[in-house]
């Protein structure tokens, strides 16, 4: 009878791990980001959950704040990434099948484990498949040394970020405290970039990101090729977001538009705010039909010699231009300047430019909207633009990550500043009456 009793407590005190069992996986997505998950498992209920380290998006928001977003609908969980759903069993491998929750985003979320071996995938809003693929861990330390890599971003902040006041300010200074106050506890990439993103919406400049390396950070590696699209007959489309990196690309866009001989070119800068000044000025050539000075991009470093803001005709003294064959994005942030030096190119666009803006064209995209219109070069039809014409770089932290920062500042021709004043349209118009408008 004792024997009996003894066996019976023996079940009793280890029937919690035969129900439910737990592990730890590290999952990598299509963009190479890395998440630490906790998969527990219910036997008994066929269920799961799975989550990144616990309390975090909790800690982010502060008590108070998340439970006024919780109670609103707004937050659901107080983990970044918090996955529920089914488990069924097929041989040696569980299948899962639920919700992937990120932050106040649901998406339907499958996927199987085998071994030491994750394959699962989630949908977006679109129904398009995002690929996560990971491999089982013996434990949930930290992915990487988050602390070091905050570090190095702090320090790169506050010697290349464009405006050195912002450093001194008391939003700069309350955001350091409180990542470094969170650093040592970061366990992956999800939770590193929600760091920054969550806690720099105060900041007094954006954007700023500190994510992995990625190919289409870098300008000469972006997603979208140079094309054109065409409305009609007569009207050409060109992309703000695929503009031509180079005179090759940017000839062979001319050579279309001559080829099909359109009268109309539409420039679509809506909700655009990556594009290099390069691509920008070999726009300018295409289009202007007058040279002239577009005005200068300044970083830090100029700011920091303490010299008065340079206009057009002292350029060429002390800046190389954009179009010069040695203008690096990645070096920039070690010159003190260049300007857009605009030459009309020999086969210059002859018919009418309209460019279609809205109130998040920025940074270069609102340099080229202000060159166009200052220049009379074409017809602004849209929305005022931002009022923000700092240039987003991404700067180097090590191999892996980068950093996203407003490392330079644009100038008009005599030497303004067009941050918080935006440029106005020719034509305001919204939504379907901006191409109505031009084909009229």
């Amino acid at each position: 009878m004792d024997r009996f009793r003894l066996l019976f407590f023996v079940v009793l005190l280890f029937q919690p791990f035969i129900v439910s069992s737990q592990t730890y996986w590290k999952i990598e997505n299509e963009h190479e980001d890395e998440i630490l998950l906790t998969v527990e498992v219910n036997k008994e209920k066929n269920t799961f959950v799975a989550f990144s380290r616990k309390d975090a998006l909790k800690e982010l928001a502060g008590v108070f704040t998340y439970t006024l977003a919780k109670a609103a609908g707004k937050l659901k969980y107080p983990e970044i990434v918090f996955i529920e759903g089914t488990t069924r069993s097929s041989k040696d491998t569980l299948l899962l099948n639920g919700t992937f929750n990120y932050f106040d985003k649901q998406f339907p979320f499958s996927a199987s484990l085998a071994g030491n071996q994750f394959n699962g995938k989630y949908l977006d809003p679109k129904g398009k498949s995002h690929s996560l693929q990971g491999v089982k861990m013996a434990d949930v330390k930290p992915i990487n040394d988050y602390a070091s890599l905050i570090n190095l971003a702090f320090q790169i902040t506050e010697n290349s970020l464009v405006n050195p006041a912002w450093i001194r300010s008391d939003e700069w200074h309350d955001f350091k405290n409180k990542v470094n106050s969170l650093k040592t506890k970061i366990s992956d990439d999800y939770e590193l970039a929600a760091t920054f993103f969550w806690l720099g919406k105060k900041l007094p400049f954006s954007p700023y990101e500190l994510t992995k390396s990625r190919p289409h950070n870098k300008p000469n590696n972006r997603r979208n090729r140079a094309r054109i699209r065409e409305q009609n007959s007569s009207v050409a489309i060109l992309e703000g977001n695929s503009l031509p990196l180079n005179q090759n690309e940017m000839d062979s866009i001319a050579m279309i538009i001559s080829t099909k001989r359109y009268a109309k070119l539409v420039i679509d800068l809506r909700g655009n705010s990556r594009i290099s000044p390069a691509s920008a000025n070999l726009l300018l050539n295409y289009i202007a039909n007058k040279p002239f000075l577009a005005g200068a991009y300044l970083t830090r470093k100029w700011r920091d010699t303490g010299l008065v803001i340079p206009k057009s005709e002292d350029y060429k003294k002390v800046f190389k231009s954009f179009m010069d064959t040695d203008f690096s994005s990645e070096l920039f942030s070690k010159e003190q300047g260049r300007y857009l030096n605009v030459i009309p190119s020999k086969n210059n666009f002859k018919g009418k430019v309209y460019l279609l803006t809205d109130s998040k064209t920025a940074r270069v995209a609102e340099m080229i909207t202000y060159a166009v219109k200052n220049n009379k070069i074409g017809t602004i039809v849209g929305q005022k633009t931002a009022g923000n014409t700092f240039w987003a770089e991404y700067f180097k932290i090590n191999g892996e990550y980068d950093l996203l920062l407003s490392g330079s500042e644009f100038f008009t021709g005599e030497g303004k500043s067009l941050n918080s004043i935006g440029v106005d349209p020719d034509v305001l118009r919204s939504g379907d009456e901006l191409m109505h408008y031009i084909l009229r």
